[in-house]
């Protein structure tokens, strides 16, 4: 965990050959996890990519669609569109239904103090239950550290309002340059005292659910440009290891390193 916001690295390269199936595949990350000295147990969550593939055909919320067919006079499948739309909202609801059961559990890293720890969920994340009863009840009666939510909730609106109002200007640039709530809700957790351990490892863990295959997306686009024509020598370790040189945001300090290590004199 950064002290500003969350982190998603390149854990490794998996090269697959022969088959790919289900199978195949989690017993590639089980290996990579295990080489990596990492717990499953610790394992919150796991994000996968999936792809699931206007009903009246005026197409009134599609102005780009509609102006093609204005410009080529062509012929627009509506219900080929209209299935695809409404095998996108079946996949999101079936997505979202677990944030419905677990309303309470992810509103906790944003407002601990309106929350009751038999609304939380704590199975998951390996809490003992009675220390995060008792911290949470004394955060809640700590003016100093409660107070830290209470301003976490008023920057965090301010932020929805700017963004909002950006958005309906169409002022992009500035939208990039408003704060991340993210690093907010994670300078919060992280000024807390490690008396609150359990708490903070609750929020961590609940934190840690949102990650995305950004970083696998990402990966493979800078794959291709690694792995050109002219390298296709290049073995599967040197390949990982110039993706991850690539797509990490780790800077390292090059000048402080540089300084101690020792020169190589010329004789």
């Amino acid at each position: 965990m950064s002290s500003q916001d969350p982190k998603e690295e390149l854990l490794g390269l998996l090269p697959l050959s022969g088959q790919t199936l289900g199978e195949d595949i989690a017993n590639a990350v089980q290996k990579c996890l295990e080489d990596n000295g990492i717990d499953t147990n610790k394992i919150f969550s796991i994000a996968t990519d999936g792809a699931r593939n206007m009903e009246s055909g005026k197409l009134l919320h599609f102005k780009n669609l509609k102006q093609y067919r204005i410009e080529t006079n062509a012929t627009i499948e509506a219900n080929y569109f209209s299935i695809a739309l409404k095998n996108m909202k079946d996949g999101f609801a079936e997505r979202f239904e677990q944030f419905k059961t677990n309303k309470s559990t992810l509103a906790f890293i944003v407002n601990p103090l309106n929350t009751t720890t038999n609304e939380i969920n704590i199975e998951p994340f390996g809490i003992d239950a009675g220390s995060l009863q008792m911290q949470l009840l004394d955060l809640k009666s700590k003016d100093f550290w409660s107070g830290k939510f209470t301003e976490l909730k008023s920057k965090s609106e301010e932020l929805e309002v700017q963004k909002c109002k950006h958005i309906a200007q169409h002022k992009w640039t500035a939208l990039k340059e408003i704060p991340r709530v993210e690093a907010l809700i994670f300078g919060a957790w992280n000024s807390l005292p490690e008396c609150y351990s359990e708490v903070k490892k609750l929020a961590y863990g609940v934190l840690a659910i949102f990650g995305s295959t950004y970083s696998c997306e990402q990966a493979f686009s800078c794959m291709n440009i690694i792995k050109s024509t002219v390298r296709s020598q290049l073995t599967n370790k040197n390949l990982e290891t110039c993706l991850k040189l690539k797509t990490t945001s780790y800077k390292p300090d090059l000048i402080k390193l540089s300084k101690g290590m020792q020169s190589q004199c010329s004789h």
